[in-house]
């Protein structure tokens, strides 16, 4: 395991200012994706962002990995401004992202290579790591044999083993099958119970928001804006099954299900957001 005085070096929380991202183009109408929104997330916060399809969520997130510049607003790290992508900010995405021509190992030392460290101290860092995500009997296979939980939890090892001061998850588990999900849920929680970085993790699942996350956001339909900031205070490992949970996920649903409803331009409630 990493060394605990290291653990949470680098550990910051975001700060978002009036921050709002239009998209612009020369031969259609301008797109609203964000409206104004300002957050604060607190250093080893874990964050789940929840909402209709294209209510925002992934291009709030883009924004804090420096791929996307703000229309207007600001989006802070420790302080500073987001302007780049910078290998602080660490982002896992849905599809993994792997370099197919690297092995397990290199995959997971890439960063640390960009960061200076030498050969030796890095693949024995990225042992570590893949140690974490019980993958480190595969170190020298290429990631072409693995199949898709395995490559996800490559990916969250190189991710953490950079020490960013945050990491972003954009729909980490979304194409994967249900007991392969469940599995990698439970491995993250663990790496981040032992790292406490800040997470600023989405999904569509309103059970895996309220299973994992500190605090869940929920994003209106597009334009996009906070809809509910719902603290969630249940000790882990949470119980899917228990009343208080079932009450949160209610809680979300509901409000959820109105911005589905006006997503497909419905009146009422005649939409559900259920997963």
């Amino acid at each position: 395991m990493p060394d605990k005085t290291t653990q949470n070096r680098g550990t910051k929380g975001i700060s978002i200012s009036e921050l709002a991202v239009t998209f612009q183009s020369e031969d259609s109408e301008p797109v609203e994706a964000l409206r104004p929104t300002s957050l604060e997330f607190e250093p080893g916060e874990f964050i789940a962002l929840v909402g209709p399809s294209g209510c925002g969520k992934s291009t709030l997130l883009n924004v804090l990995a420096g791929f996307i510049k703000p229309s207007s607003g600001q989006a802070l790290v420790g302080g500073e401004t987001i302007t780049k992508p910078d290998i602080d900010h660490g982002m896992v995405f849905q599809d993994y992202a792997l370099f197919p021509w690297l092995n397990v190992i290199d995959n997971v030392a890439f960063g640390l290579e960009r960061q200076g460290m030498g050969l030796e101290e890095r693949h024995a860092k990225a042992l570590e790591y893949l140690d974490m995500v019980g993958l480190k009997e595969f170190a020298d296979k290429r990631v072409t044999e693995l199949s898709g939980g395995m490559k996800q939890r490559v990916a969250i090892a190189r991710v953490f083993a950079t020490d960013p001061s945050i990491i972003l998850m954009d729909e980490p588990f979304g194409a994967l099958d249900a007991l392969t999900r469940r599995f990698l849920q439970h491995q993250l929680l663990e790496i981040w119970q032992r790292n406490r970085k800040t997470v600023v993790f989405v999904t569509h699942s309103v059970q895996e928001a309220v299973y994992l996350a500190s605090r869940v956001i929920v994003m209106t339909a597009r334009p996009g804006r906070v809809k509910l900031d719902q603290k969630i205070d249940l000790p882990h490992p949470r119980d899917f099954s228990s009343e208080e949970f079932r009450r949160l996920e209610k809680v979300i649903y509901d409000q959820l299900d109105e911005e589905l409803a006006k997503s497909f331009k419905l009146e009422g409630g005649g939409g559900t957001f259920h997963d």
